[in-house]
């Protein structure tokens, strides 16, 4: 059985795991650099009430919903591998800019040289 004050943690640990997801899946369909910034601190932001708020309920003695808790660990899981999977993209998109770079300077010289 739950007390009030747990259920509140739960609510709110349930909450900010849903938003964390929505911003990830944001993060995934990214348009426009200003806006991935601000998503990047605001998942940073959500991460770290969601530990927080694991934390009060992990510390808690009386919290005895071991089922709940693995379901949260399954879901952090799933969260970090999404948030590598954009951050991975995030590098293959640096690296293919930094590439087109290049081939733009080389155009840009062979232009030069004519």
């Amino acid at each position: 059985m739950t007390t009030t004050e747990q259920q509140v943690l739960i609510d709110d640990l349930d909450a900010t795991s849903e938003q964390c997801k929505t911003v990830l899946n944001r993060l995934k369909n990214k348009n426009d650099i200003e806006e991935f910034d601000e998503l990047v601190l605001n998942l940073q932001e959500l991460v770290t009430k969601r530990q927080n708020l694991l934390n009060v309920l992990i510390a808690d003695d009386s919290f005895v919903q071991r089922d709940y808790l693995e379901r949260q660990l399954e879901l952090t899981l799933s969260l970090e591998v999404k948030a590598k999977l954009v951050l991975n993209s995030l590098h293959s998109e640096i690296h293919l800019g930094k590439k087109n770079q290049r081939q733009v300077n080389v155009y840009k010289s062979i232009d030069s040289d004519r």
